[in-house]
């Protein structure tokens, strides 16, 4: 019973490795007014307004076009945030029962994974909503 099982636990295992991925963020855009292409990092991803999703593993350039309007540039800063790894760590070495030496340790260990994965960053703005200007009304 357990060899035709087998070879479907690890299709499903891939699967939910595969799913896992790069981090990524949900960062909503509107404009006044509504119906601006927008583009991330040079990619048209939707009509305003809307929301991009954007990985956590760098900046993004966001570009925001519509005809008879200025176009709009904005720069999703990636922030390193450790709040949750932190959290994560000290629950962690308490469960597991460490002291103080096993709280720091899973603390770091987990910081760092976090890091790594970009679980510990968040792009800026982390919403965005503009007014777009019509061509000529620049100063």
């Amino acid at each position: 019973m357990s060899r035709p099982v087998a070879p479907l636990l690890a299709v499903a295992c891939l699967l939910a490795l595969a799913a896992c991925g790069v981090p990524k963020q949900k960062i909503p855009v509107s404009t006044d007014p509504i119906g601006a292409a927008i583009y991330l990092d040079g990619e048209k991803q939707c009509t305003s307004p809307c929301a991009v999703r954007a990985d956590k593993q760098g900046d993004h350039l966001l570009t925001i076009v519509k005809e008879g309007y200025e176009q709009e540039e904005i720069i999703l800063k990636r922030q390193f945030k450790p709040d949750r790894a932190l959290r994560d760590g000290v629950i962690s070495g308490i469960i597991r029962g460490g002291g103080a030496e096993g709280v720091a340790k899973e603390t770091a260990r987990e910081v760092d994974e976090q890091e790594r994965s970009g679980e510990a960053y968040v792009l800026t703005p982390s919403i965005v909503t503009i007014r777009l200007t019509p061509k000529g009304d620049r100063l």
